[in-house]
């Protein structure tokens, strides 16, 4: 270390009220390996007034450089959040899930993240630095608790493959932080009621109408139903009754499979559907392949240009509420609950992996349920009181 002190703490410099040493370390930034400077704080000021470190300090300096070269750590695995991101963990996104999955956590990324975080160095992110990530965009944009559980799922995600690909070993800094509790409800998502379903019915142009109803009465998703095939279809003879067989997905040009293993089965057609589709199938001429609902070039429709170019004036003027393609989707859950049906078998209607799923956020119950079930509540206490009366029997006392 004497040799060292001619340059007397070659390295070492003042800054924010303590003493640091600068050092070169080999990482990836933006997908290229470069050797980059950093520097680590080596301990507080004190009350020296020397320019030059102290011998302490130099001592201080020296076993961290020491610890620094001693680490087993593969150049390529020392990156920033956002090279790691753009590099390695979209990628993959895009490789292992749907392709509007991976638009998605891209949207997540460039939107909330990518410049508030690109920059840090990702195995030194702790909890402390998520959370102040949640509470600045909380604060700044205002956005709601769900959209933040969402930002907060995409980092966990993140560390969690740094973690499976050897870029951290310290554990999830993700798990502990929380959802700022100043942050607005989301808005809850809205159903469409029968009454709404058939007013539209009377009034939607063809091919909208057609649409509207398979949405209304299979509960399929809108990629779903633009990756409908002729093929997939079985009418009965008398076409009063018919079947779906849901076998692919459509999201703007992506072709793939069904959103899960679950999602792929055949979906029972009601009678009115039954006998709209085959109107619908003799208009186009009785095709026997090809995707049921076409443009005009002869493509999957899209279904948000079909809002906007039949649909949306049509509404309006009516004073109906749209509320979105996947509100067919709720709708069939909540209608089907207040006609008293198992939540089971909505679970299997819809074709979600679990009845949680149903329950939590498709079964939606209205004021006017709300409203009903007191007044039958009420009526039930009006019997007891009643009965009890009748034997003079205390109707407090009154167990059912």
């Amino acid at each position: 270390m004497a040799k060292k002190r001619r340059g007397r703490g070659i390295g070492i410099f003042k800054q924010g009220g303590g003493w640091r040493v600068r050092y070169r370390q080999n990482v990836m930034v933006k997908g290229v390996l470069r050797t980059v400077q950093r520097s680590a704080k080596i301990c507080p000021i004190g009350t020296s007034k020397s320019k030059r470190p102290p011998k302490y300090v130099e001592d201080l300096a020296a076993e961290i450089l020491l610890e620094r070269k001693s680490r087993k750590t593969a150049p390529d695995t020392t990156t920033t959040i956002g090279d790691f991101v753009d590099n390695y963990y979209l990628p993959s996104m895009e490789r292992d899930k749907k392709a509007s999955t991976a638009n998605g956590y891209k949207g997540i990324w460039e939107r909330y993240l990518q410049s508030r975080c690109e920059g840090v160095w990702l195995r030194d992110v702790q909890t402390f630095h998520v959370q102040r990530w949640l509470d600045d965009i909380a604060r700044e944009q205002g956005i709601s608790r769900t959209t933040l559980s969402h930002i907060k799922h995409f980092l966990s995600g993140v560390f969690r493959y740094a973690a499976q690909q050897g870029f951290r070993n310290a554990g999830n800094p993700v798990t502990l932080a929380s959802i700022p509790l100043s942050a607005p409800k989301g808005k809850e998502r809205e159903a469409y009621t029968l009454e709404e379903i058939e007013a539209m019915l009377r009034i939607l142009p063809e091919p909208a109408a057609t649409v509207v109803e398979t949405a209304a009465w299979t509960g399929l998703r809108a990629s779903e139903i633009r990756g409908l095939t002729w093929e997939c279809l079985t009418l009965s003879p008398d076409e009063s009754m018919a079947c779906l067989e849901v076998r692919r997905s459509i999201w703007r040009s992506h072709v793939g499979e069904p959103k899960t293993e679950r999602s792929k089965a055949p979906v029972p057609v009601v009678p009115q559907l039954a006998a709209r589709l085959a109107a619908h199938r003799r208009a186009c001429g009785n095709p026997a392949s090809g995707p049921i609902f076409v443009n005009g070039r002869g493509n999957p429709l899209s279904l948000d240009a079909l809002y906007w170019r039949q649909m949306r004036d049509v509404l309006k003027k009516a004073g109906i509420q749209w509320k979105g393609w996947h509100g067919f989707r709720r709708g069939l859950a909540s209608n089907l609950n207040r006609l008293g049906v198992d939540d089971s078998v909505i679970q299997a209607i819809l074709r979600h992996s679990n009845v949680a799923v149903t329950q939590r956020c498709y079964i939606k119950t209205t004021s006017q349920d709300a409203v009903l079930a007191m007044q039958k509540l009420s009526s039930r206490v009006a019997e007891i009181k009643s009965s009890a009366h009748l034997m003079d029997v205390d109707p407090d006392q009154v167990v059912q």
